[in-house]
């Protein structure tokens, strides 16, 4: 009886100072972008065009996305954009607040590759570059 007890308040004492250790957080802190459908290099109008971009709360202020030969046009879904095809421009893509912005930087040279990166403004790093290929 007496081990009893005492197996008892032990395990009380180890169940109470675990549920005061454990906290769990959830936050999503991913960056996403990739592209939707069949994955190639090349971009092929309505078929290989859609982006999945997904950018964390925290740091979505933050993030601006640079494109040459190319803009990213906001569809019906969110977070799922269209890669449009732009010969000879230059475009920047951001969000304020809860807004997806794009603005036209100026043209760049005229080219059936597009270059998108992204620009952590606050670090001043390259979170992704990448160039396809306009069909």
């Amino acid at each position: 009886m007496k081990y009893a007890v005492l197996i008892i308040s032990v395990l009380y004492t180890f169940t109470i100072q675990c549920q005061t250790q454990i906290k769990i957080v959830k936050e999503n802190n991913q960056f996403l972008f990739f592209q939707s459908g069949e994955k190639n290099d090349t971009i092929i109008k309505d078929k290989s065009d859609l982006f999945f971009l997904q950018l964390p709360d925290s740091s979505k202020q933050n993030i601006t996305c640079y494109i040459l030969n190319g803009q990213l046009v906001s569809t019906k879904k969110s977070n799922l954009y269209q890669l449009r095809y732009v010969p000879g421009m230059k475009y920047a893509h951001s969000y304020t607040d809860t807004l997806f912005n794009t603005t036209f930087e100026g043209n760049c040279s005229n080219s059936k590759t597009i270059q998108i990166n992204f620009l952590n403004t606050k670090t001043h790093t390259y979170l992704l570059k990448n160039s396809y290929t306009y069909q």
